[in-house]
């Protein structure tokens, strides 16, 4: 595979020979953040697909299936995404569509209703999960219920949301967006898409709000009975360094080491040689610029406090003791293994470059994840998880019948 890399006003290019296919990435600096209303973003960007003022939804949906192409529609805390994929062939039709959705939604009220209609039932579903209540009660707990991330729709919202605030939202939001185009782009191509995007603004990324940075504070646990569970929910974690930040990079490492493969030490401990679980895991997200830790797993409805009691001393173990060099041989060859697995083609890459984009990352961000995983010590390791490493200070949920 060949690819190189260009950016042309609005427009990353990364091209590559390899398949006879082509991504369209279209992404507006707006989302959950940026809403004055619960499911504002999220209606607005899943109802671009539901018909348009040349398109009716089923006409749109037929002429996408027959060219071969997949749209998929999301949002995150500060930013809506458009992506299509489709044969090289037919990427000039299935861009113009996309266009149209872009440019063209009408928000058809009977669409409104349908999805209106299908997320609500996913939500009523969904408040009886435990794993769901769980990780909703983490969010407003750390970030608190202010925050897109610590504020969720409940069943009123689902009814009052209309039309006027999706056609509010984009027509506010969705003239600024800049585009990642990947694959097998000829000049043609690129000078359509110039044609078409080439007018949207780059707007500033609002990822960096000075109003949203949130300190680590103290934690609580948090109890919560759910009758319709059959087993504990257990979430623990809590906000942590900057994302652009040198420790985090070697935090990476860490995390892996406690929960991040099946090997880990809590996949060791929790479920091998404890029995209390099948899978326990921890993780870093960076939803925010701000790095949100956490810590998840399922356990027996009576087992919920041994868990938390397992992970606390698994957390301290890594905030005392060095980790031996060959613990830090595998991870780090297991880390490196899923860093090139997982950027391995010209449509992975460009995830890559669009997670540095929305969170205003240099483009070194990659190379500087792989340079902290060959060269981390386990001295490097133990300071970082002394720094950030504090269970009594992260927030526990335990959801639980």
């Amino acid at each position: 595979m060949t690819a190189s890399t260009i950016s042309l006003s609005n427009i990353t290019l990364l091209r590559s020979d390899a398949v006879p296919a082509v991504r369209l990435d279209i992404v507006v600096p707006a989302g959950l953040g940026e809403q004055d209303r619960l499911l504002q973003a999220l209606f607005t960007n899943r109802l671009l697909r539901e018909g348009t003022i040349h398109f009716s939804a089923p006409a749109l949906a037929e002429r996408l299936d027959w060219l071969g192409a997949w749209v998929e529609l999301t949002v995150s805390v500060h930013h809506s995404f458009i992506t299509l994929y489709t044969l090289r062939r037919h990427a000039p039709e299935a861009f113009r569509l996309v266009y149209d959705m872009l440019c063209c939604p009408t928000f058809p009220e009977e669409r409104l209703e349908a999805v209106r209609a299908a997320n609500r039932s996913q939500y009523l579903v969904n408040r009886y999960r435990g794993d769901v209540v769980a990780r909703r009660l983490l969010g407003t707990a750390i970030y608190g219920p202010d925050h897109p991330c610590g504020r969720f729709a409940e069943e009123e919202d689902f009814d009052s949301i209309s039309r006027d605030d999706l056609l509010r939202f984009h027509q506010h939001h969705y003239a600024n967006f800049h585009i990642f185009l990947a694959g097998d782009v000829d000049d043609a191509l690129l000078c359509l898409t110039e044609e078409l995007f080439g007018e949207g603004k780059s707007a500033p990324n609002p990822s960096r709000r000075e109003n949203e940075t949130l300190l680590l504070t103290k934690g609580q646990v948090l109890s919560h009975s759910l009758p319709t569970a059959v087993q504990a929910s257990i979430r623990m974690g809590g906000l942590m360094m900057d994302v652009g930040s040198d420790d985090y990079y070697t935090m990476r490492i860490v995390t892996a080491i406690l929960g991040g493969y099946f090997g880990s030490r809590l996949m060791r401990n929790v479920r091998e040689k404890q029995g209390l679980t099948y899978s326990i895991n921890a993780d870093l997200f960076t939803n925010t610029r701000q790095v949100l830790f956490v810590v998840n797993s399922e356990a027996a409805a009576d087992k919920g406090s041994s868990v938390v009691d397992e992970i606390v001393r698994e957390c301290d173990c890594l905030c005392n003791r060095e980790v031996d060099d060959a613990e830090l041989t595998l991870v780090r060859n297991y880390m490196l293994g899923e860093i090139y697995r997982n950027y391995e083609s010209v449509f992975s890459l460009i995830d890559a470059h669009i997670h540095t984009h929305t969170l205003d990352l240099p483009t070194a961000h990659l190379n500087r994840t792989i340079d902290a995983i060959r060269t981390a010590t386990p001295s490097d390791l133990l300071s970082v998880a002394r720094r950030w490493l504090h269970p009594d200070l992260f927030t526990t949920v335990i959801v639980a019948p």
